[in-house]
């Protein structure tokens, strides 16, 4: 941090010709990608500052510095027009190549391609807007068909070992199949398998 300082007082000191400031945001313009911000050197406030080469523009890298931070501000030929060069702290970034964007912030993290999507918050990562529901746990889901399966071979021996007797009126088949009708498995529910914090 002292390295810190000394690097600002450095950038800070008037040497004749100035072509770079150290500043503290006062305001942050989204929309227009600029900034307001004062000189700690207590020069005039300077106004909005481009935060990207074309500020224009809804593409590329942006970094948008916290207010009160710190921001190197350098000047373009005659000085009258400004760039931000460094920040200190970042309260979002953005990036946009062609049809991808991704937007970085206290919140996660989201990516937008043109057919995807995959937005990692504080509390879930949804893939895709969410609409199919939770991932499914697989060690869960195992353990569900092993149980289902083990009641099918159940049944499947039950009936192997069952010799038709005629005119019994089904006795025989009532007594083979006893043993695996006296145990009921419980009907599944989406949470038993159900990963919520992530969505796909």
């Amino acid at each position: 941090m002292s390295d810190l300082r000394n690097i600002i007082r450095q950038l800070a000191q008037p040497d004749g010709e100035t072509v770079a400031l150290v500043c503290t945001v006062d305001a942050i313009d989204k929309a227009a990608r600029t900034v307001d911000c004062s000189p700690i050197n207590e020069g005039a406030p300077l106004l909005g500052v481009n935060l990207q080469a074309n500020q224009g523009a809804d593409f590329g890298l942006c970094l948008f510095p916290e207010k009160d931070s710190y921001v190197v501000v350098g000047f373009v030929a005659d000085g009258d027009a400004g760039v931000v060069l460094l920040t200190e702290k970042i309260e979002s970034a953005e990036i946009v190549i062609g049809g991808t964007s991704v937007v970085m912030d206290a919140d996660g993290c989201r990516i937008d391609t043109e057919k995807m999507s995959a937005h990692i918050n504080r509390d879930n990562i949804i893939f895709n807007g969410g609409d199919l529901g939770g991932l499914v746990r697989v060690e869960d889901i195992t353990k569900r068909l092993n149980l289902i399966e083990k009641d099918i071979n159940k049944l499947k021996t039950a009936m192997s070992g069952w010799t038709p007797v005629p005119q019994d009126g089904g006795a025989a088949l009532k007594a083979a199949a006893a043993s695996w009708a006296g145990s009921q498995l419980t009907p599944t529910k989406r949470g038993d398998y159900e990963n919520t914090k992530i969505k796909q």
